[in-house]
């Protein structure tokens, strides 16, 4: 909003949308997962982390996403009945940070929208 001194409104306190063009994953086997790390500046602990693989390869997933310590990105990719080998994607990545969870940790967060 013109004039106003944040980012977000609500309880928001940070929006930002980044575009990661080479997120690389590792070799799986069939039915197999593995978490990496990856250095992402300015996330903390307690963003809230929304993704997008762009042109994701067969039988590749990501079973998860989180901020595991400031700075730092883990992704949990997996697989199906079909094995992969370890190559690289380009990714969205939205990280939203709610006002007051740095201070006073996740307890900050409303336990209900209503």
């Amino acid at each position: 909003m013109p004039g106003a001194t944040r980012l977000a409104s609500g309880n928001e306190l940070l929006d930002v949308i980044l575009y990661l063009p080479t997120v690389t994953f590792p070799t799986l086997g069939a039915n197999a997962s593995a978490a990496t790390t990856y250095t992402l500046p300015g996330c903390l602990i307690g963003d809230c982390i929304s993704w997008n693989v762009q042109s994701i390869p067969a039988h590749l997933t990501v079973d998860n996403i989180y901020v595991s310590a400031n700075n730092t990105l883990t992704i949990t990719w997996g697989t199906d009945a079909t094995g992969i080998t370890g190559a690289t994607v380009a990714m969205v990545v939205e990280v939203v940070r709610g006002e007051n969870t740095v201070v006073s940790g996740l307890s900050g967060l409303p336990n209900a929208i209503f």
